[in-house]
């Protein structure tokens, strides 16, 4: 039996497509070929599970549809995570931020700034996909971990192609503590115990695996605090309380 789903369609308005994710699963998830190689696909959905959670990525939780399911839950869900500045694009026109050319927005001036900033930002993200990516490919295997499995890597380029990052999807085996819940005392020791094997790994690994590879990681922070700064000086300029932030 073929597959009946649309194998063009997109994914979240990106270029990738269901095409792209089976290909994926069935070349990369040695779960999805014991399971699932053979079974027919009648559609792929999607959606975002990362929104308000973070500014340089769109996770997104993919569930792949059979066409002879046992069950409502006979389902198979997979990870991509996708690195792009439509969050933040999100936050500078809410806040109407001035680096974006809120006074001239209609201006080609404006417009030229905007595509500038852009580019420049694009530049940052891709070296934050690149030290990603390159964590999973050189540390997370020598840190010895909990980590997802990685199935297949994109590079990011910029007005070339997307950068992917197609994972495991962990929902089931974990969970995102939030701001206000807590862990108790076997959770902390577990953490403990975790970040003190990953450091033991650290320290005796061979040097040459990362001695002068990851310079770049010490600057970005101060290259997006310029960004930042923009964002936080016009949130505080909307506020109605301004005027305590500056108070004697």
């Amino acid at each position: 039996m073929s597959d009946v789903v649309d194998l063009k369609k997109p994914i979240y308005g990106k270029t990738l497509n269901v095409e792209w994710l089976l290909d994926s699963l069935k070349s990369n998830d040695k779960i999805y070929q014991k399971f699932h190689d053979n079974r027919a696909v009648k559609d792929v959905t999607f959606y975002d599970v990362s929104c308000g959670k973070g500014f340089l990525s769109v996770v997104l939780r993919c569930t792949v549809h059979f066409v002879d399911p046992k069950s409502l839950k006979d389902v198979y869900h997979s990870i991509l995570k996708i690195p792009g500045l439509e969050s933040m694009k999100e936050v500078h026109k809410r806040n109407n931020a001035k680096n974006l050319g809120e006074k001239n927005e209609n201006s080609e001036e404006a417009a030229a700034k905007l595509k500038e900033a852009e580019k420049n930002a694009y530049e940052i993200l891709e070296e934050r996909h690149k030290s990603e990516t390159d964590f999973f490919t050189i540390f997370a295997p020598i840190l010895d971990v909990p980590c997802p499995k990685i199935y297949k890597i994109v590079d990011l380029k910029y007005g070339e192609k997307e950068g992917v990052i197609h994972m495991e999807d962990l929902t089931l085996r974990g969970k995102t503590i939030t701001h206000f819940e807590n862990i108790n005392l076997t959770q902390v020791k577990c953490v403990i115990r975790h970040l003190a094997h990953m450091h033991y790994k650290t320290l005796t690994a061979d040097p040459k695996i990362w001695r002068g590879k990851f310079l770049k990681n010490q600057e970005t922070l101060a290259k997006v605090t310029g960004h930042m700064d923009a964002m936080i000086n016009k949130t505080i300029e909307n506020s109605k309380r301004e005027s305590k932030h500056f108070e004697n």
